[in-house]
This record gives structure tokens, C-alpha cells and sequence, in this order.
């Protein structure tokens, strides 16, 4: 990604930032696109470059895809050699290193932490915000295609990364509707939980498709 590319992605994640926390401050139906740009800091012209409403900044444009380093290595049969376990593992790695996006998985996991406040506090923008997952779906295919030397394509790309993406958003849409222990949102390790929401969901997938695994 060129020096022009990383900054037009930086402006989108500083408007969606500041959209989101308007949002958990005030509500979201409380907040207008003046607001937001300015916590932002920009114009509301450089506002509509990126998004068409208030609403679709708040949503947002879904979870960071894996970067190209997590991609060789998955498409090198990495790190296990199990496909399942592998392609838990790529979809996990946005919060291991610097990601695609050039953000510290600290930041991301504060991204994931405010979003989970919204949806708890608005639990009606879930499904829109589960919605944006399919943004990833095909970028996930191509890299299983390309382990499997399948075309894209082909059903089983497909139907792997499917189901890889249905466990990814099962677990976020979990971490985002649960509540800590004390009743408010992120009183518990929200990574250390989001990893024992994945293991769950391809076990899940494991035993479904090998019983006596």
C-alpha cells in the first residue's frame, strides 16, 4: 500500500473512530455528520469522500483482513498444516502483528472494545455491523483457493472460507452481545476472549465434520 493509500485509510478509520465513540457517548441517533467531523478534524467535504451517511461510518467497514505475511504463510500450509486450524489462525492474526492496515493490534483491540459498547448499548445496528463482514469473504477464498491450487471460483474455496467467515462472526457477534462478569462490557480480556470464542467455533466445525476427532 503507497504513502497516498495509508493515509486515505487512515482518514476512514479516524472518521469511523470518532463516529463510533460519538455514538457511545451520546447514542447514535443523537450524533449528525457535523459532529463527526468535527472530533475528526476534517470537513464535512472530506467526510462524503469516504462515506455517504453518519450511519455508515458508525457501522463501519467490518473486521481488518489478514495481511500478506499471514497470507503466505497460509497459502505455505502454515503454521500446522490443518486447514482448520490454519485458517483459524490467518483470520486471528489482525491481532497478533501490524495487519494489512498498518495498525498495532492494541488499537484494533480498542476498536473492537468501543464497537462492543455501541452494540450493547444498540443492540438493533448488529446485524448491519455483521453485514460488513462479508467484505473479507472473498479475499479469504482467494487464499484458500490458492493453498488448495483450486480457482476461486471453484465450490470448495468457497465453502471453506464461508464457513470460516460464519465462525469469525459468530465469535464477534458473541464478544460484542456479552456482558463482563460485573454486567458491563469489557471487564473481561476481550482478545484472550475473542481466541476462546474462535477455538470454540471451529471445534464446533471439527466435530460436525470429524466426530471421532
Amino acid at each position: 500500500m503507497g504513502l497516498r493509500e495509508r493515509k486515505k485509510a487512515a482518514t476512514r478509520r479516524t472518521l469511523q473512530r470518532a463516529a463510533v465513540r460519538l455514538a457511545v457517548e451520546h447514542g447514535s441517533e443523537n450524533v449528525t455528520v457535523d459532529d463527526i467531523t468535527t472530533a475528526a478534524d476534517v470537513s464535512k467535504r472530506t467526510f462524503f469522500n469516504y462515506f455517504s451517511s453518519k450511519d455508515e461510518a458508525i457501522v463501519g467497514d467490518g473486521p481488518p483482513r489478514p495481511d500478506q505475511e499471514a497470507r503466505e504463510v497460509f497459502v505455505a500450509q502454515g503454521p500446522t498444516g490443518d486447514l482448520l486450524d490454519d485458517l483459524k489462525v490467518f483470520l486471528l492474526s489482525p491481532l497478533a502483528g501490524p495487519g494489512s492496515d498498518d495498525e498495532a493490534p492494541s488499537q484494533r483491540l480498542a476498536d473492537i472494545r468501543e464497537r462492543k459498547r455501541l452494540v450493547q448499548q444498540e443492540p438493533q445496528l448488529t446485524p448491519r455491523i455483521m453485514a460488513t463482514f462479508a467484505g473479507i469473504e472473498r479475499y479469504v477464498g482467494d487464499s484458500v483457493a490458492e493453498r488448495l491450487g483450486e480457482d476461486p471460483d471453484d465450490i470448495r474455496p468457497q465453502i471453506v472460507a464461508s464457513l470460516g467467515i460464519t465462525a469469525m462472526r459468530f465469535s464477534m457477534r458473541r464478544l460484542y452481545t456479552h456482558s463482563g462478569d460485573d454486567g458491563s462490557a469489557g471487564s473481561r480480556d476481550d482478545t484472550a476472549e475473542l481466541r476462546m470464542l474462535f477455538d470454540q467455533a471451529f471445534d464446533a466445525l471439527r466435530r460436525t465434520f470429524h466426530p471421532a476427532a
